[in-house]
């Protein structure tokens, strides 16, 4: 008996800490990708297409073909650039390349 009130109060305790702790992380990532949505409108949306709709017909990177392994792809062409993109190195800031990242994500990973 004292064994099963233990197992409930521990399956009690997981699930109040599953329930409280999921809708923050959530916003976090939430807040996050609005703001590399605002980065992404200020320096990425002119080559890349507004919200990521590529338009250039291949001549730019369509960034909707990211992977979510491919992040370290992705900071390396955005802090040393690739071909026609410029290097962003020192303009923007780790944390914002970040966010421009968890946008990206947000965006893709929800599309069918």
């Amino acid at each position: 008996m004292i064994m099963t009130y233990h197992r409930r109060l521990y399956c009690l305790v997981a699930a109040s800490i599953t329930f409280y702790t999921t809708p923050t992380f959530s916003q976090e990532k939430h807040a996050e990708a609005e703001a590399g949505a605002a980065i992404y409108d200020d320096y990425c949306s002119r080559c890349h297409g507004e919200a990521l709709h590529n338009t250039s017909g291949g001549v730019t990177f369509d960034l909707r073909r990211l992977r979510p392994t491919e992040h370290e792809r992705f900071v390396n062409s955005v802090l040393n650039g690739k071909k026609d993109m410029p290097p962003w190195r020192g303009v923007l800031k780790p944390d914002q390349i970040e966010e421009v990242w968890a946008y990206i994500r947000a965006t893709v990973d929800r599309q069918p």
